[in-house]
C-alpha cells in the first residue's frame, strides 16, 4: 500500500470516529466515563500519528493535527486554556462549542491565582 493510501485511510478513520462519537453524544445525555477516556485516547493518538505524518509529506500540515491531539489528549490544560482563549474572538462559535464538550474549560480545583 502506497503512503497516499495509508494518510487517506487514516483520514477516513479520523473522520469516521468524529462523526461516531458526536452520534453517540445526541443518543445519551452523557457518554460513560470509559468509553469517553477510550474514545478521548483514540482520537488523540490519530491526530498525533496524522500530525507526525504531516509533518513529512508536504502535501497536508502537521501542525493542525499537533493542534488537535493537544486539545484532544489534554483537554484542561494551560495550553489548551489559552489557545481557545486566544482563538475566540476570531471563531466564538467553535471555542464555543469545543468548551461545550469540555476542552479549553478551567478546571475548578485550580486556584484561580495562578496564569
Amino acid at each position: 500500500m502506497t503512503l497516499e493510501r495509508w494518510f487517506l485511510a487514516g483520514s477516513i478513520l479520523a473522520v469516521v470516529l468524529i462523526f461516531a462519537s458526536s452520534i453517540l453524544r445526541h443518543h445519551s445525555d452523557k457518554l460513560p466515563a470509559p468509553m469517553l477516556l477510550i474514545l478521548r485516547l483514540t482520537l488523540g493518538i490519530v491526530f498525533a500519528i496524522l500530525g507526525v505524518i504531516g509533518s513529512i509529506l508536504p502535501i497536508m500540515q502537521g501542525w493542525i493535527f499537533f493542534l488537535l491531539a493537544a486539545l484532544v489528549l489534554f483537554p484542561r490544560s494551560r495550553f489548551a486554556i489559552k489557545a481557545c482563549d486566544k482563538i475566540e474572538p476570531k471563531m466564538p462559535r467553535l471555542v464555543g462549542w469545543l468548551r461545550r464538550r469540555g476542552i479549553g474549560v478551567a478546571d475548578e480545583t485550580r486556584s484561580t491565582s495562578r496564569t
